[in-house]
């Protein structure tokens, strides 16, 4: 059995903490008696006893180390989900800046400060298409030109190797589609706000290809248990973990069920994979152009729903004794009862 390490009551540092994963991240430390110092552009979404709001920007060095100042533990969640191919320079230059510059602050800050685990939420996107469907982890990664593959994977080998100096614990957490009650900006949102505003739901490709996703719930469990292994000799150190629900399934059948749990009534147009690449990368060349409309839909978004993309969570069981406590169908249940609430407030 592998030695455990608590964090309950430690002091720990969550940056984005003001987003959907970094918020639910902050209220389960809370929950575990924890200190929390939530850093965020944005000010703080509650007030609890334990929780001391940082208003900064990981760009700037000087932000976090007032919010760093006194942890033991840091939960690095902050950056921008940016998934274009085709963008103009500044605001490339600016997706890169917080989620490469800004990893390297927040390692930078964290070793200075005298932080001792790390924990970084990565993302299946940095894995090559090559990597077999399927699979346990590999030493490979994406060389996808997007600015979101781009950037996290160099963010996570920053992350990765900078275990082991000055006394840092690290390890990334690779989780999938990211859903669950209050998400609102990325996926189930967008999804909602066209409903409302009478669009049909928009299905890409066959319907035969598998997604991982994975419910929030499950993705903070396993972020805490992989905090608890970041102990000398375990093998959680420097290393990366496909984190999922374990059940992949069909964008299209994803977004289905969700409307349809949702208890709407919406008209389905799917569109074939060649014309929705060809019409995404026209949008993207536009806004590349003309730096205006932003694209509804990314050509990496509409790739993710033409191949399979599903791996293998075995390490995760074994190392972190991780097992999703929610699985594809409940989630999705929690998530539509949260969005029809949504809905119906537009």
């Amino acid at each position: 059995m592998q030695h455990v390490e608590p964090i309950d009551g430690l002091p720990c540092l969550v940056t984005g903490s003001a987003g959907f994963v970094g918020r639910s991240l902050v209220e389960a430390l809370l929950e575990r008696g924890c200190t929390v110092h939530g850093f965020d552009k944005a000010p703080a979404p509650f007030e609890a006893p334990n929780l001391r709001w940082f208003q900064g920007d990981v760009r700037n060095r000087a932000d976090l180390s007032a919010a760093c100042h006194g942890v033991e533990l840091v939960f690095h969640t902050a950056a921008m989900i940016e998934t274009l191919t085709y963008a103009p320079t500044a605001f490339a230059e600016l997706v890169r800046s917080v989620n490469v510059d800004g990893t390297k602050n927040v390692l930078d800050v964290a070793r200075g400060c005298g932080v001792r685990r790390l924990v970084h939420t990565s993302s299946i996107i940095t894995v090559p298409d090559d990597h077999p469907r399927g699979a346990q982890e590999g030493p490979s990664y994406s060389s996808a030109p997007d600015l979101y593959s781009s950037t996290k994977v160099e963010s996570e080998r920053l992350v990765l190797a900078a275990n082991g100096k000055m006394g840092l614990r690290t390890t990334a957490i690779r989780p999938g589609g990211i859903y669950g009650p209050g998400e609102r900006n990325t996926f189930i949102g967008p999804i909602v706000s066209s409903l409302k505003q009478g669009a049909p739901l928009i299905l890409f490709g066959n319907g035969r290809t598998r997604m991982d996703y994975t419910y929030i719930d499950n993705l903070v469990d396993a972020q805490l248990r992989a905090a608890e292994r970041l102990v000398e000799g375990s093998p959680v150190c420097g290393q990366a973990y496909f984190v999922t629900d374990g059940d992949p399934i069909n964008t299209g059948m994803f977004s289905r069920t969700l409307v349809d749990d949702m208890g709407i009534t919406a008209r389905a147009v799917r569109i074939p994979g060649p014309v929705a690449r060809a019409l995404a990368t026209a949008g993207e060349r536009v806004f590349q152009i003309f730096g205006k409309p932003k694209p509804l839909v990314s050509v990496v978004e509409v790739q993710l729903c033409l191949q399979d993309s599903f791996f293998s969570i075995e390490r995760a069981r074994r190392d972190l004794d991780y097992q999703p406590i929610v699985d594809t169908r409940e989630g999705l249940r929690r998530t539509a009862e949260d969005a029809r609430k949504y809905y119906d407030s537009l």
